[in-house]
């Protein structure tokens, strides 16, 4: 049977290439279909009329693209498309229902993992009741859910993601990779244990050491893969020496099997960094660091069930940096309670961490979390499953938020945006560092630190004068507000494109340097300064919560109305589902 896969793929999506490889082993022909914008809908109809695939499945994971995934399913059947359309992802299955009863484009929606279910569908067509963990339409029109049986407990079970082409930095091949599937904590913003909630089950399992190596030895030999992305949510285990032996095992397993001259990169919380674990992964390769800080106060950590403490952050950002490694970080500074010493507490740990690139923004609240579910009991929860909204309890902290959120849109959210090149500009220069030692300067890398550095401050000063308007402003002069986030607006995105500009000349002096790194003069390629590295998809979600600033009323979480302009002209809110459908519907009327 021929079947469909359609998705994001700025980096390679381990999701659908393990349904790939799953399918495959079942004898179906499997063509996955890159859906990374809007902008691809025209290629992926052209592919899916050339396919004529019986199935076709849709990985809706982010909440900030549902849209543009619901006008594509409407525009497959307007282009006559008649096989079923299955979708899958935190999106659609947590929002399983309402999207099978609003949009009757999707035939069904998988609630976990999608390897046995996208099997089981292509053996029961004629019967979807025999497929565990499925939301359906029957006949009736009546939506049922079919209970789940869970997702696999034994991850070594199943097959290597189907491997196609590879990514390259610095002429070395770079593989996602997954050791483990879900999380063993619980966090308030956080989608994945609702999720998995939803497809039953363990919600954290491990792969073994033996099968990770045994993926890493073909990839390295087969395939050239000198860099490992780690996509694991947490590539710690709950128990700390539990956690040691693992990766001693896999440097083990490693060296045994000749895979050496490799780097790594990884995901962690602050509460699991050990310097004994972190000088295995060092052996190992590792050149950077996600580090899930998300928030310096106590109070803020608290309200975002981190179970993580101040002092565990500070100890995980001074081992690794006594290690030397690639460190990025957001913080979430902004929750639904957060006040103004939260908010001062974060400025003080920025002013104190300049060395680390890093980005801010707001915890959202998504279908089935922590968040959700507090902001709905409490009467605050604004917009609807496209896209949630609240507004912060303290006034004050809401002001600041919609200040900084407007001023500092670009240089946060933005493919290109300052502090995503920041990450950048040190990505590289720890790469080099990891495999060409001997081509770094130390007045290179005094330019890259400094660079870095020079970024981060310039976001710190600029917080800190919104702190001090905030401060001495009535949240109901909305005339001073505007004012005020327009010319904070202006002077941030100057300066983001001189500070860009330094980047950029950076990036070519590390290709430069890369480029002497052969005795012999060989010249190759240098690093793209414009190209985005989809290796840096840190998996935040850009906040699209904005509304005017002067039809804003400040602190009333009462307000449920959303006006659907946006800010300044600039930064889209959520667009409610009834908005969204009216569009649709005239858009297709006028089509004819």
């Amino acid at each position: 049977m021929k079947i469909a896969l359609i998705g994001a793929e700025l980096e390679e999506n381990l999701g659908l290439r393990y349904m790939t490889s799953m399918l495959e082993c079942h004898n179906h022909q499997v063509q996955i279909v890159p859906f990374n914008s809007k902008h691809d809908s025209l290629h992926v109809l052209e592919k899916i009329t050339a396919f004529e695939p019986r199935i076709v499945g849709m990985s809706m994971v982010f909440t900030s693209r549902a849209h543009e995934f619901c006008r594509l399913v409407q525009a497959l059947r307007d282009n006559d498309y008649h096989g079923h359309i299955i979708a899958g992802g935190h999106f659609a299955a947590l929002n399983c229902e309402r999207l099978l009863q609003d949009f009757p484009e999707f035939d069904s929606v998988a609630l976990g993992e999608g390897e046995e279910i996208i099997c089981a569908l292509a053996d029961h067509l004629d019967d979807f009741s025999q497929i565990d963990g499925l939301c359906y339409r029957k006949p009736d029109g009546t939506i049922t859910i079919n209970p789940s049986t869970g997702n696999p407990d034994h991850l070594d079970a199943l097959p290597f993601p189907k491997r196609t082409t590879f990514r390259e930095y610095f002429d070395k091949p770079v593989a996602s990779i997954l050791s483990s599937r879900g999380c063993w904590r619980n966090c308030a913003f956080c989608s994945i244990n609702a999720w998995y909630k939803s497809g039953g089950g363990k919600k954290f399992r491990t792969r073994s050491a033996e099968n990770i190596v045994a993926e890493m030895k073909e990839l390295y030999f087969d395939y050239g893969v000198r860099i490992f992305n780690f996509q694991d949510d947490n590539f710690f285990l709950p128990d700390q020496a539990q956690a040691l032996q693992r990766f001693k095992e896999l440097r083990a397993g490693l060296q045994r099997e000749g895979v050496n001259g490799i780097a790594i990169a990884v995901k962690a919380r602050p509460d699991s960094i050990t310097r004994d674990s972190t000088q295995v992964l060092d052996d190992l390769g590792l050149f950077r660091v996600f580090l899930g800080v998300e928030n310096a106060s106590e109070h803020g950590l608290r309200n975002l069930n981190r179970k993580c403490s101040f002092d565990q952050i500070l100890n995980a950002l001074q081992i690794l940096n006594d290690f030397d490694v690639h460190i990025a970080y957001n913080l979430l500074m902004f929750e639904p309670d957060t006040i103004m010493d939260d908010i001062l507490i974060n400025l003080h740990f920025i002013e104190r961490h300049m060395q680390n690139p890093f980005n801010f923004c707001r915890a959202e609240a998504y279908a089935g979390t922590g968040l959700e579910s507090k902001l709905r009991s409490e009467d605050r929860l604004l917009g609807d499953y496209f896209g949630f909204d609240y507004r912060l309890k303290d006034p004050h902290s809401e002001v600041f938020h919609q200040i900084a959120n407007y001023a500092f849109f670009d240089r946060n959210f933005s493919d290109f945006g300052l502090h995503y090149f920041n990450m950048q500009v040190d990505f590289y220069f720890q790469l080099l560092r990891r495999f060409y030692p001997q081509v770094l300067t130390q007045s290179l890398r005094g330019v890259v630190r400094s660079f870095i550095k020079r970024t981060n401050l310039d976001t710190y000063m600029r917080l800190c004068e919104i702190y001090d308007f905030v401060t001495i402003t009535d949240p109901i002069n909305q005339v001073a507000i505007q004012a005020f986030a327009k010319d904070m607006r202006r002077r941030v995105d100057a300066r983001s494109r001189e500070l860009y500009v330094e980047g950029e000349r950076i990036q070519r002096q590390l290709g430069e340097a890369y480029e002497r790194r052969d005795d012999h003069g060989e010249i190759t390629k240098s690093i793209s300064t414009t190209e985005k590295s989809p290796f840096l998809d840190l998996g935040w979600t850009p906040y699209h919560g904005l509304e005017s600033l002067g039809q804003l009323e400040w602190a009333a979480p009462e307000t449920s109305q959303m006006d659907v302009e946006s800010l300044f002209g600039v930064a889209p809110v959520p667009v409610p589902y009834h908005i969204f459908k009216r569009q649709l519907d005239q858009q297709k009327a006028e089509r004819g």
